[in-house]
Formats: structure tokens, C-alpha cells, sequence
């Protein structure tokens, strides 16, 4: 791979103090780039890039990418931008609809349009929730996409992500060089319960205090939980392989596990017996709310194309996780597990 021409390089990272951002921000500081971060804090926290704003190669601008003419300034100054800012978290997309459309579809919007006048290198961040209820296990990028009725909206998500990567497709085939990342189940520090990692954040701040872990519906449906350095070193290479422009890749692990199991194996890392309670999706989401059963990639392109493959075990990742947690979760009390 060469990507000589991305040495050293000015990069724009929107959502840059959310979980999965201020990571990136992280390694890309490490790899000898000067970074800005556009972000307007609605999930994102200072909290997250605080230790980093002491170099001098980073800047961070409080602002919201549907401001275009806010957006064109930034954009304009960046050879490579990682365009991140959306709304997350479950909750959020069901509770506020609209306003995940608006942000998700219009701010991709602006930064394309931006991105093409000043032809800069874009990589859009995309989601699993894409595949919807596909049952066609493992996902492949080129597979069909099974999503439920309209009148549920969690799956407003998904479809304002797929029209996304339209969008970047679009502006692809007219020149722009763009790619498209979608995301399995991060986690790793700075996860926050209302936002990337939830279930791995409710499940070890409910161990810290010594309580039932709860388990969403019968705790059966799987995921592929992929520790937060595996996500950016994949995204880091999708928005530097030059044979990455006008493709979309799956950055994940092919590693399916239970949210059951996950619980279990929290407990034992933890020291802790583990115990559950089970709740209805429909009491916490609505009753119209629609659960995936299993999410599961396939990361054969990646792994082609890229050289990219997730180098951290399940328990590796949570190892490191919870140590972080450990030193950061205020709800960690005298029951915490030493």
C-alpha cells in the first residue's frame, strides 16, 4: 500500500470528541497528522479529547455540520476528512426521528458538497444497522439489505446511513474519492451507556455496583463486538488505500456472541457471580421496536483489499475495557470487583 501521499497530512474529523472519533483523532495524532475536530458536543464530550488538546497538531471547533458555510471553511483546509458526526444510540434515533434524518443525511450532505469543491478525500462512517433484519449471515458489503416497516423507527437509522453511502457513491462515480466504513459493535475506553458500546457500559457499571445485569428480551441475539483499535485501524486504512476510493467495507470481526454470553464473560473477568434480569424491548424502546437477531460481518474485503484484519480477542478487548472503567465509571462503588 502506498499511501505516501497521506504523511503529514491536515485531516478533519466531524464527531471527533464522540467515542469512536476522538480514538481516531488519537492514532492520527500518532501517525504525524495535524488534526481538526468539528463537533457539537450533542453526544460527544470534552471529556474524551481533553488529553489531547495539549498538542499543538489538533484544534477543536464547537459547531454543527448542518452549518454549511461552517462545514466549507473546515473542509477547505483538509486533504482527508473522516466524517463521523451522526446521531447514535438506539434511544436517540427512536425518541428523535427527525432530527437524526436531518443531521445524518444533510450534514453528509454539506461535507460532500464541500469535499467535491475542494477535492478533498472523504471517508463516510457508515453502520451494521444497514443489513437491518437480513438474514443472510455473514453480512457481505454487496448483500441484500432486509429492513422492517417505516412506521418503526429505529429504522430510520438504517435507511438515513444507506442513503449515506448513496450519496458517497454518487459523488464517487462523479470523481470525488470517497469511502464508506460501516461499524460492528465498538467498544473499548470512553464508552458511554447512551451511546457506542452501551451494552457493554450498562453490563460493567451494573457489575461495579453489585446488581442484576439486564439482559434486553432473552439475551440470545448475537453481535460482533469489535475492540475500539481494530475499528480505527481499519478506518484509518480505508481512508488511506488507494484502492479503497468508491468502496464500501465492513470493519468488524467475524466472531458472533451472545449478548448472554457477553454478560458472562464481563462477570468472570470481573469476579463476580453472574446474575440477570430480563426486560421487554418494547418496555424500554416502545412497542413498535424491532430487535436484529444476529450481526454478524464478513470482513473478506477488508482483509483483500486492505490487509486489514481485527487483531484483539473478545476477552483481550474487555480486559482493557474494563480497566479503564475501573479507573473512570463514577458509579463504581465498594462493590466494584478488585
Amino acid at each position: 500500500m502506498d499511501s505516501s501521499i497521506y504523511k503529514n497530512c491536515s485531516v478533519l474529523v466531524t464527531g471527533g470528541a464522540g467515542f469512536i472519533g476522538s480514538h481516531l483523532t488519537e492514532y492520527l495524532l500518532e501517525n504525524g497528522h495535524a488534526v481538526t475536530i468539528l463537533d457539537d458536543l450533542s453526544t460527544g464530550s470534552m471529556k474524551n479529547i481533553n488529553g489531547l488538546l495539549a498538542n499543538p497538531h489538533v484544534k477543536f471547533i464547537e459547531g454543527t455540520i448542518l452549518d454549511p458555510e461552517l462545514v466549507d471553511h473546515f473542509v477547505a483546509k483538509a486533504e482527508l476528512v473522516f466524517h463521523l458526526a451522526a446521531v447514535v444510540g438506539v434511544k436517540n434515533v427512536v425518541d428523535f426521528p427527525r432530527h437524526g434524518i436531518e443531521v445524518n443525511v444533510g450534514g453528509t450532505e454539506n461535507i460532500l458538497k464541500s469535499a467535491s469543491k475542494h477535492r478533498s478525500r472523504v471517508v463516510l462512517a457508515s453502520s451494521s444497522e444497514v443489513y437491518g433484519i437480513s438474514k443472510d449471515i455473514p453480512f457481505r458489503e454487496d448483500g441484500d439489505r432486509v429492513l422492517g416497516p417505516t412506521s418503526v423507527q429505529r429504522w430510520s437509522y438504517a435507511a438515513s446511513k444507506a442513503l449515506d453511502e448513496h450519496l458517497g457513491l454518487t459523488y464517487s462515480s462523479e470523481g470525488l474519492p470517497v469511502s464508506m466504513v460501516r461499524y460492528f459493535n465498538a467498544y473499548g475506553p470512553r464508552i458511554q451507556e447512551s451511546g457506542y458500546g452501551s451494552v457493554i457500559a450498562r453490563f460493567i457499571s451494573q457489575a461495579f455496583r453489585g446488581e442484576k445485569l439486564t439482559l434486553y428480551g432473552d439475551g440470545d441475539q448475537t453481535r460482533s463486538f469489535t475492540y475500539i483499535a481494530d475499528t480505527v485501524r481499519g478506518t484509518y486504512l480505508v481512508g488511506t488505500h488507494p484502492d479503497a476510493i468508491g468502496e464500501i467495507f465492513n470493519i468488524g470481526t467475524e466472531v458472533e456472541t451472545s449478548v448472554k454470553d457477553l454478560a458472562t464473560e464481563i462477570c468472570k473477568l470481573l469476579g463476580v457471580t453472574p446474575e440477570f434480569e430480563t426486560v421487554r424491548f418494547e418496555d424500554v424502546f416502545g412497542p413498535d421496536f424491532q430487535d436484529i437477531p444476529r450481526r454478524v460481518p464478513s470482513v473478506e474485503k477488508a482483509g483483500k483489499i486492505l490487509g486489514f484484519n481485527p487483531e484483539y480477542s473478545l476477552e483481550k478487548g474487555l480486559k482493557k475495557t474494563i480497566e479503564w472503567a475501573k479507573e473512570h465509571y463514577k458509579s463504581a462503588n465498594s462493590t466494584q470487583a478488585k
